[in-house]
């Protein structure tokens, strides 16, 4: 005759069957959890080489080196706030109305023009020393050619006809001055083919959204339109005969990234200006945190024109390298509890013909 299950034995087994559940719901409870933060640190993931690949292809799409404004920077100030420079260059948009200044060599050998080009008031036509003071556009290319080759005594003006420059005495170094005096640099700094458009990249930060306490560290990019408006940088000046000559003498804040048609100065942003600083964009989203990035450039000066330079170092393809530290940023991690784990980035981009036209 079958016994019937006492008391004590149901209990039993109804608490054996109940740890089961408990410990099955557990179970799948936390592959669910574990599914939800390898989606989650996919996509992060996705982010995280989309918007790499994004910055690499837009250096790589019509830009070369900007020389001009590495030497603008290098002449103004090169210290930062440990991201990017701290102080502004106006980006070539210098507000006196004055022309370029000339290079020459001053008196006697050992006062000839060297490896700093002409930024000392000695071996500048103006007499100034331009060190910390804001550039025009072209005034790098201006450091190779040295008005008074022969370090005499004339005033640099060779045949006594007024001028300083078209003399006898006229050379085309071909040789100094460097852009920037190290590989590494604190933003990258291109120029299209034609000159008609500039782009910028700095490393930058903000409060983090989701943790006013810490920062959130992105990758910020400007480009610059060019316009014609002489010196002053002014449509509604009385200087049409300087205007539109074909001269690049002013900078606006690119249409799609100031929301104005640059038709004139009702209607645009002069770059360098105080309302630029709202014009960076930022090129990661939120979820990405960029909490270290090195930019190295090369070669560190125009080989077209230092072209008497033979150096190895100089007669090189212009081109990039960058390493990158990306990690969730806080407003990714609050959605499951993972440590920084970080991805890391590096590249080589070259900025050949392929590219710049």
């Amino acid at each position: 005759m079958k016994k019937a299950f006492t008391l004590i034995e149901v209990m039993i087994w109804i608490v054996i069957f109940s740890i089961i559940i408990v410990w099955g719901f557990q179970a799948y409870s936390s592959v669910l959890v574990w599914k939800i933060k390898l989606i989650e640190w996919a996509n992060i993931q996705k982010q995280s080489f989309y918007f790499s690949e994004k910055f690499f292809e837009e250096i790589k799409k019509w830009w070369t080196i900007d020389y001009e404004e590495y030497f603008n920077r290098k002449v103004v100030w090169v210290e930062t706030w440990s991201w990017h420079y701290s102080k502004k260059t106006w980006f070539w948009n210098e507000w006196t109305e004055s022309w370029f200044y000339y290079c020459k060599s001053d008196n006697w050998e050992n006062n000839k023009i060297t490896n700093n080009g002409c930024i000392t008031k000695y071996n500048n036509a103006i007499i100034s020393n331009q060190t910390s003071e804001k550039q025009r556009y072209w005034q790098y290319s201006f450091q190779f050619i040295d008005y008074n080759s022969n370090y005499d005594s004339d005033e640099w003006d060779e045949d006594w006809d007024g001028n300083i420059i078209w003399d006898d005495d006229d050379e085309y170094l071909g040789l100094w001055p460097v852009a920037f005096s190290w590989s590494e640099v604190k933003e990258i700094y291109l120029i299209s083919a034609d000159n008609r458009k500039r782009t910028f990249f700095r490393w930058s930060l903000f409060p983090d959204e989701d943790k006013p306490s810490e920062n959130r560290w992105t990758i910020e990019i400007l480009r610059l339109e060019w316009k014609d408006w002489w010196f002053d940088h002014n449509t509604s000046n009385a200087d049409k005969k300087w205007e539109y000559d074909w001269i690049i003498d002013t900078w606006l804040i690119d249409k799609d990234f100031s929301w104005k048609t640059n038709l004139n100065n009702d209607n645009s942003i002069i770059a360098g200006w105080p309302l630029d600083a709202w014009m960076w964009q930022p090129l990661f989203w939120k979820n990405v945190n960029v909490t270290d990035v090195k930019f190295f450039v090369y070669p560190n000066k125009d080989k077209d024109l230092a072209w008497q330079d033979s150096s190895l170092d100089v007669n090189i393809s212009p081109y990039i390298r960058i390493q990158m530290t990306l990690t969730p940023s806080n407003s990714a991690r609050k959605w499951f509890k993972w440590k920084k784990t970080e991805i890391k980035i590096n590249t080589t981009i070259n900025l050949t013909d392929i590219y710049s036209r």
